[in-house]
């Protein structure tokens, strides 16, 4: 088969170190083929971004890869050994760590290489010969497809070949803004039960980059639409068509996917994008929460793990925060107002909160998450509902500062920080805003509340940051009050707490004097 080919593609490095490593592998071995994702984004001019490259040769990889990385100071990696691939990493770039790996070309024919691939998309090359020079190789039509916005197979084994694929398919779809040909499709749809045999590591993977775009809600809608959703996370096709009662103006299901939209606009935010403006009740956010930007960025910049920032986690959280309604449904019937009929009911949905944190917390463990991002996306899916609780109990008020203490204190738990806190209360504001039809008539009372949450625990005088020392000890507690050891000792340290977080008490004696009462009533005292 004869390629497309073009004379010469002005094609450049987006950094240097990229430069530098091309220039020193095809002094090695020429030519050398750049191929996959960064080939698409360059014609598509996507790439001043770009991170990683996939670079085929003909010959052996990783011992090159090897000796690349020893001479240029980066880090190596053998990949996959039997396929022998080696990966090179980067770290010293302000962007973040470059990426670049070196595969053995298959049969010593690029074409092959490229007739392997999953999509026409992707199955384009550009060849780097020694002397700078660049063409790019296209056998399967894949520049028209990419202009045509087509996300095409390049043959009739591409998906079967590889189950992954059926999520890398929809993870473009969003991506690139493709639509997809309806042979694809089809054969997507009749493999679905294939995706068992895909590794939890690369579905976690896809799923991860495909949420990570700008419309995540549209990627759960398509893997839906295929069929995989009930495959790879069957707890979210489990809400489908799962009823409400008012104020919810959605099922389940659609209610999940307009928060999860929700969320994707403010992580873009906390990273530093404009607020969109498809947002409801944006400017107002924006204004409510402008004193606490800065804190806030930062704090959502933080890394869970290499890659993944608690500001991306937002989308997540959203949405599993009511994968426990289907299970905890229930209809609860009461009588008129009036004393006539007919009776009025309402679904509920008791305790939805524990079990959505379960939920997520198996998934994301079968999907080979880490433990710390486990634990966050526990603590926050079982407190979601507390800011909700918060605004109906102080609606007329201030939330007082014994229950600002307690927010953060029962998020945070015993494994985490307070600061879980702030990702409970964005994950919070998406899911107010994805109750209503529209925007919701409290939808300032409700920020002030958020924010008053936010003022108290980003306060420089407050116990929960660990700038103000406790008033009293265990210690000083068993030697004034004559009390034994025990458990008993931290419960009321905790209580003493909790009245100098709510300025009840501010000096050592106002708390022995609190602690004396709180025995005494509880019968602590020897």
């Amino acid at each position: 088969m004869r390629p497309i080919t073009t004379p010469s593609v002005n094609w450049k490095p987006p950094h240097p170190a990229f430069a530098n490593l091309l220039t020193s592998l095809v002094r090695e071995v020429s030519p050398v083929y750049i191929v996959g994702g960064a080939v698409r984004d360059h014609l598509l001019g996507r790439a001043r971004d770009l991170n990683d490259l996939d670079i085929v040769i003909d010959g052996p990889a990783v011992s090159v890869a090897r000796r690349l990385a020893d001479r240029l100071g980066w880090a190596f990696y053998v990949m996959d050994a039997a396929r022998d691939i080696g990966r090179l990493v980067f770290t010293a770039s302000r962007s973040g760590p470059l990426v670049c790996d070196i595969s053995r070309m298959r049969d010593g024919f690029i074409e092959h290489d490229l007739m392997a691939r999953d999509f026409t998309v992707n199955a384009l090359a550009l060849e780097v010969s020694a002397s700078g020079s660049t063409r790019l190789l296209d056998f399967v039509h894949g520049q028209e497809d990419l202009a045509s916005g087509i996300l095409r197979r390049v043959t009739a084994v591409s998906l079967a070949d590889d189950p992954v694929r059926l999520l890398r398919a929809v993870r473009l779809m969003v991506q690139l803004g493709l639509a997809i040909d309806a042979g694809t499709q089809s054969q997507l749809e009749r493999l679905t039960g294939t995706l068992r045999s895909c590794s939890p590591e690369r579905a976690r993977d896809e799923l991860w980059k495909m949420l990570a775009t700008d419309r995540p809600d549209d990627a759960i809608r398509l893997l839906h639409q295929f069929g995989l959703l009930s495959q790879v996370l069957p707890e979210i096709a489990a809400t489908v068509g799962v009823a409400q009662s008012a104020p919810h103006s959605r099922d389940v299901y659609e209610h999940t996917l307009q928060v999860v939209q929700h969320a994707s606009d403010l992580r873009n935010w906390l990273l530093g994008a404009p607020l969109s403006a498809r947002l409801p009740g944006g400017d107002a956010l924006a204004n409510a929460l402008a004193p606490h930007l800065f804190a806030l960025r930062r704090h959502f910049a933080q890394e869970t793990s290499v890659g993944h920032s608690r500001a991306a986690w937002l989308v997540w959280h959203a949405l599993f925060h009511d994968a426990g309604k289907p299970s905890t449904a229930s209809l609860e019937t009461t009588a008129s107002p009036d004393g006539g009929s007919p009776d009025l009911s309402r679904i509920r949905f008791f305790g939805h909160e524990a079990v959505s944190a379960n939920l997520a917390e198996q998934r994301l463990d079968d999907l080979r998450f880490s433990r710390n991002e486990i634990g966050l996306a526990q603590a926050v899916l079982a407190n979601h509902m507390r800011l909700h609780h918060l605004h109906d109990s102080f609606r007329s008020s201030e939330i007082s500062r014994r229950a600002r203490f307690r927010f953060f204190r029962d998020v945070g738990g015993r494994q985490f920080e307070y600061r879980a806190g702030f990702d409970a209360i964005l994950l919070s504001l998406a899911d107010y805003l994805g109750t209503y039809a529209t925007l919701p008539h409290d939808w300032y009372e409700y920020l002030q509340h958020a924010t008053q949450l936010l003022d108290y625990a980003l306060s420089s005088a407050d116990p929960l940051n660990g700038q103000t020392a406790p008033l009293i000890d265990g210690r000083q507690l068993m030697s004034r009050l004559g009390l034994n050891p025990g458990p008993h000792i931290g419960a009321l340290l905790d209580q003493v707490l909790e009245a100098q977080a709510a300025g009840e008490i501010a000096t050592p004696e106002q708390a022995l004097e609190l602690a004396s009462r709180l025995a005494a009533a509880e019968g602590f005292t020897r």
